[in-house]
């Protein structure tokens, strides 16, 4: 209520989000310019499709998780699923504003979304980001949201396991970081696992995995704050990673791969570390016929 934020930069950030829609001060009117030459259809109530495809600040503006909305469209496209999107008139979900407590700018941001969404008619959401993720499918059912809403690992999952979509098993090394707001809020272990196993992935767990997680830094709203005193958290968790020996860590959240590149670049030139969303590994196995 006071409005006071950890940093001058979380304060831009919510400005961002209030003027532009996200955090980053980027037009809204560009938030759909990812999909270019994409197989996904603007959500305007006329046309129907299989899913609703909630993109997320990250996925719609950051050059990095651009990539893993495309390789999630491949996914869609190879196993025969229509994709829309809101494009300008989605905004952010809220979550980060509302963690640093501009519950105001949440309930704002949240309305237009809802409005948005009903407008499209959607019958189910798929979103790549927990945080939209945990958002939409328990904080907006208070403000009367009654779509049914899906995390792209159990959306991936059941493709994979109705045989939707087929890949070819490439033998891989691969850690799996479990992404608070699916793992210790929605209880989703399991699904990102049996899939990577389903696109070859040999997998050995981190000291803490499963609902014992251990966060990258990003939640509460800490993406958009600088982190200024000790060690950066990513930095503990991407020593677990190598203390597992894989040569992959998969994701499935926006912003621990966003928070493991940042990371990555701090280290010495050299490291073999590969960070890749479930999305990107999945789209680089589709069987093509």
């Amino acid at each position: 209520m006071a409005g006071e934020f950890p940093g001058d930069e979380a304060r831009r950030a919510c400005d961002a989000i209030e003027i532009n829609g996200n955090p980053f001060g980027l037009s809204h009117s560009s938030r759909g310019e990812w999909a270019k030459g994409l197989p996904v259809s603007a959500a305007d109530g006329k046309i129907e499709t299989d899913i609703l495809y909630f993109t997320g600040c990250y996925a719609s503006f950051d050059p990095r998780n651009r990539r893993v909305a495309e390789s999630f469209i491949k996914i869609c496209e190879a196993a025969g699923v229509s994709v829309a999107m809101l494009g300008k008139a989605e905004r952010c979900c809220g979550e980060p504003a509302r963690k640093l407590g501009n519950e105001y700018l949440y309930r704002m941001v949240a309305g237009s979304n809802i409005a948005a969404i009903r407008a499209a008619k959607a019958k189910r959401i798929v979103t790549a980001c927990p945080h939209c993720f945990n958002t939409l499918v328990r904080d907006y059912r208070e403000l009367g949201l009654d779509v049914p809403v899906e995390h792209h690992s159990t959306f991936i999952r059941r493709l994979v396991g109705e045989g939707c979509l087929k890949l070819h098993q490439e033998a891989f090394g691969a850690t799996c970081h479990d992404s608070c707001y699916l793992a210790r809020y929605r209880d989703i272990i399991e699904a990102p696992r049996l899939v990577l196993e389903a696109a070859g992935g040999r997998l050995t767990e981190m000291e803490w995995s499963g609902s014992e997680t251990f966060c990258c830094g990003a939640g509460g709203g800490r993406i958009l704050a600088e982190e200024k005193l000790g060690m950066p958290i990513v930095d503990e968790r991407l020593r677990m990673a190598k203390m597992a020996g894989a040569s992959t860590v998969a994701t499935a959240c926006p912003f621990c791969l966003s928070m493991f590149e940042d990371g990555l670049k701090r280290e010495s030139a050299g490291s073999r570390l590969d960070v890749l969303d479930l999305a990107e590994i999945v789209a680089r196995r589709i069987e093509r016929h």
